[in-house]
């Protein structure tokens, strides 16, 4: 996002954060309290590094100013996020702990039917941090150049592909595929996406559906192909790359997201305050400029954010029950 983009994204922020006007700047409760008289938390779904650890850190210090308090990062990695979501669902409803909420925790995992201490009844969602998209890519000597010849290939032999996981965005994609062509793919879980690029480059795996980053620079070496991805347009970067819908699967445009929330019941006018200056941080030139190129800010209301969620946990659990998926 650049100058004009930029500006007219902050202009329709501050309309949207002020068309309460009154309530907020007159909010007795927020007045005596004082809010923040003390250090936030910002509860970390991951270990140290990362992209999502550097947007964190970098949003709690750009808000450090606005807030006029300190934003402590709080790792809590494990479980696939669960264990951080736990612990903001049950955290005190005083605005004191914000939840870096995962698309994991937030979709795919209720999506997937998982047993979850959580439900999204328990968060006051304040808005997503970015969108970004999934990106397919094959070998460099596998005989594919589209999603045309990929999904034929399948036909003649189950094409195998690493993802990091049953059941999140990756798998779900490429079952969408599958059950939109009759192609037959079968998901080879790893523990990271670069060991899946490190076995496409040395033949062990034929495929991969990942984010951008683990691709991208074997991509431009001419080590591996990316044939589509998962974004809405094509961008700068893959100019030659299509897009799922320009293959001819619309419905396979998707965006995955991060998110901030609170314990449901934080009193409003603290939700207000913070949902101000937290999507003021995401928008500034600091933290966009660390955002991968696929990735886009996606600030939204409140109630915008809680009703895409619902709608995406709703499509996805749809496509999961059509193709059997089951977490693991």
């Amino acid at each position: 996002m650049v100058g004009g983009e930029h500006n007219a994204m902050m202009s329709l922020l501050r309309r949207r954060l002020f068309a309460t006007g009154p309530a907020l700047f007159a909010a007795p409760a927020l007045a005596q309290d004082n809010f923040p008289n003390r250090p936030i938390r910002l509860v970390l779904p991951f270990g140290p590094g990362g992209v999502s650890d550097t947007l964190a850190r970098l949003i709690a210090e750009q808000a450090r100013p606005l807030l006029g308090q300190q934003v402590l990062i709080d790792p809590k990695p494990g479980s696939n996020g669960v264990i951080a979501t736990e612990f903001v669902a049950r955290a005190p409803k005083d605005g004191y702990t914000v939840g870096y909420m995962a698309y994991g925790s937030l979709v795919t995992g209720p999506a997937l039917g998982v047993p979850l201490n959580y439900k999204l009844e328990d968060f006051q969602l304040l808005t997503a941090i970015f969108r970004a998209a999934q990106f397919l890519a094959v070998a460099k000597d596998l005989p594919v150049h589209n999603v045309a010849d990929f999904v034929a290939l399948s036909k003649e032999k189950p094409i195998p592909y690493g993802t990091v996981g049953r059941g999140g965005p990756a798998h779900i994609l490429l079952e969408m595929l599958a059950g939109e062509t009759g192609g037959r793919f079968e998901n080879v879980v790893y523990r990271t996406e670069a060991t899946v690029v490190q076995d496409m480059i040395g033949g062990a795996i034929p495929a991969v559906m990942a984010s951008l980053m683990p691709v991208l620079q074997q991509h431009l070496a001419g080590q591996i192909r990316i044939i589509a991805h998962s974004a809405p347009r094509r961008l700068d970067v893959l100019a030659e790359v299509p897009t799922f819908a320009e293959a001819g699967y619309p419905s396979m445009t998707f965006r995955y997201c991060h998110g901030l929330a609170l314990p449901a019941g934080t009193p409003q006018p603290i939700v207000e305050r913070l949902h101000q200056d937290l999507s003021t941080a995401i928008l500034t030139d600091a933290v966009r400029g660390r955002m991968t190129p696929d990735m886009s800010p996606d600030i939204t209301t409140p109630a915008v954010f809680a009703a895409n969620i619902q709608n995406e946990t709703k499509v996805l659990a749809a496509v999961i029950k059509a193709r059997g998926i089951t977490a693991g």
